[in-house]
């Protein structure tokens, strides 16, 4: 058996930059130290696109993390020490945010694959963060439920949007930035956000449509879209297909009688097209795929790019990836 470590980098640079799976990643940083080394040199870890992947906490018996590729249905263990102290709030573009547990509450993005890690501002310099602590006894400016970038957190023009605190207000930021700044609304209880062709925009509650974010001089919410009038529980997710944003309706039936840990049922799913032109909503006909994981950290809606061929993801289906219960 020859030696692996001897094996020429420029060789091991062609055999990185043909992987897709997050596994295989894993697998070949864990050889030896000099293909670790080229796994953390190569750039096209940042740029190349990889098979969806779900993060699963880990169980009280086993302090690794696993890494589910959505692709394959096959998990593999991944250690990530850089949680320790700290729990997985939510993920966007392969990175996740993770907030310690101690004031002043640091936040992070972690990359998964390559380890790296992003300082943020800490959840304390959110707007009005140590008036609303007094409800928990962790602020609850700590609770992100959704986080969008603009492009990859590594670049440095990258713009951070978020969804926190028990109101689900937006706020966003730079890599490097000192604090969060608040955008101005009148609009609370946010359920989703998107970056789409330039401009962040947001969908709230049934009353409200979907809102374009201007982040400057004075950063607020523009009203640009009605809402799509229902009459039962819903949920609300924005997302990007063959270049159309969608909004994913998800209606919900209340039942207390059930006996898992949530009252609420999914009763269907309906799929509207935004209209730029007229700013109105076109009902469309897609799949809409549901699987349900237990103590999953977040929600992951997703619509595989026809360009990628996985045999378990399907183009011109979504997949709705929610905690059990929900």
């Amino acid at each position: 058996m020859g030696d692996w470590s001897a094996l020429p980098q420029e060789l091991l640079g062609l055999i990185f930059i043909r992987l897709r799976h997050a596994a295989d990643i894993i697998r070949f940083r864990a050889v030896c130290t000099s293909w670790k080394l080229v796994a953390m040199e190569a750039k096209q870890l940042h740029l190349k696109p990889l098979s969806p992947m779900l993060l699963l906490p880990p169980n009280e018996q086993n302090e690794a993390h696993n890494l589910l590729d959505l692709s394959t249905h096959k998990a593999c263990k991944i250690e990530l020490p850089e949680t320790e102290g700290a729990w997985c709030s939510t993920s966007c573009k392969g990175w996740l945010l993770t907030i310690n547990f101690t004031s002043p509450y640091a936040m992070n993005l972690l990359n998964p694959i390559s380890r790296t890690q992003i300082q943020l501002p800490p959840a304390t310099m959110f707007e009005d963060a140590h008036s609303e602590g007094k409800y928990t006894s962790i602020p609850t400016e700590c609770f992100i439920s959704k986080m969008v970038a603009s492009s990859s957190p590594s670049d440095p023009n990258c713009i951070i949007m978020v969804i926190h605190s028990m109101w689900n207000k937006l706020a966003f930021c730079k890599p490097g930035d000192r604090e969060w700044k608040t955008l101005k609304s009148g609009i609370y209880h946010f359920q989703d956000i998107i970056f789409y062709k330039g401009n962040f925009y947001a969908t709230a509650k049934q009353e409200v449509g979907i809102v374009q974010c201007d982040l400057c001089p004075e950063p607020k919410v523009i009203p640009f879209a009605p809402p799509v009038w229902v009459r039962s529980l819903e949920n609300k997710y924005l997302v990007e297909s063959c270049g159309e944003l969608l909004q994913v309706s998800r209606f919900m039936h209340y039942d207390d009688d059930r006996d898992d840990m949530s009252p609420y049922n999914t009763i269907r799913f309906e799929v509207f097209k935004l209209d730029f032109n007229t700013r109105t909503w076109i009902k469309r006909i897609l799949n809409v795929v549901i699987t349900y994981y237990y103590y999953l950290h977040y929600i992951t809606v997703n619509n595989p790019n026809k360009n990628f061929h996985y045999p378990h993801l399907k183009h011109g289906q979504f997949y709705l990836y929610l905690h059990w219960g929900t």
